[in-house]
């Protein structure tokens, strides 16, 4: 089985405002990532909150899915990761990490990334978007000890560096999937984008 961490406890430094509520496709961008991960073949989800707490906690509880505040979260994204992998149920295989500002990371993405996990029974599996390494990555849960030691705000990068040969990468031809909003600049492209994806149905697959 494999379980998602959706990671939204940023403080949005960048963008200057809380960016996981902003407006996006009829609600927040949140809210879009949340669907996306909940139309996929995801088992289990969880959403690690910090800063706007109150309220991505209440979106998490209307959307059904299980909420976990991160106390930490002022000192970087590792601590989400490392607090979503301890809150795991045991029947879960592996752990998908899915970051809260990247709306376009739909269940055609995900699902492609579980079903690499499955068929080729890899322990780490990574998208690359044209090319490029993106998000979101698989973990089986072997990993848990490496992602315990994590610290600041690296995230799981150091993992694939240290680790090259555990990889298995999954292809996609369109970069747009892997758009994460971080500044205001990054928002409106992301809304253009969207008129001309959701209209064309060529993100909603």
């Amino acid at each position: 089985m494999v379980g998602a961490v959706i990671l939204a406890a940023g403080m949005s430094r960048r963008m200057e405002e809380g960016k996981l509520l902003l407006p996006f496709n009829g609600h927040t961008i949140i809210e879009e990532v949340i669907d996306n991960v909940k139309k996929s073949k995801v088992d289990f989800i969880e959403i690690v909150y910090g800063h706007e707490g109150e309220k991505i906690k209440r979106i998490a509880n209307k959307k059904e899915i299980v909420s976990i505040y991160n106390p930490d979260y002022k000192k970087g994204q590792s601590t989400s990761v490392k607090l979503g992998m301890k809150n795991m149920p045991n029947r879960i295989e592996g752990v998908l990490f899915i970051l809260g500002d990247q709306p376009f990371i739909n269940s055609f993405v995900i699902n492609r990334i579980i079903d690499a996990f499955y068929s080729y029974k890899a322990s780490i599996v990574v998208p690359l978007y044209e090319g490029k390494r993106g998000n979101p990555v698989l973990f089986h849960r072997k990993w848990r000890e490496s992602i315990y030691s994590l610290k600041g705000d690296e995230g799981a990068r150091k993992i694939l560096l240290q680790n090259p040969d555990k990889i298995r990468y999954v292809e996609f031809d369109d970069s747009s999937y892997n758009l994460d909003i971080d500044t205001k600049e990054d928002y409106t492209y992301a809304l253009s984008i969207a008129n001309k994806y959701f209209l064309d149905n060529k993100i909603r697959i």
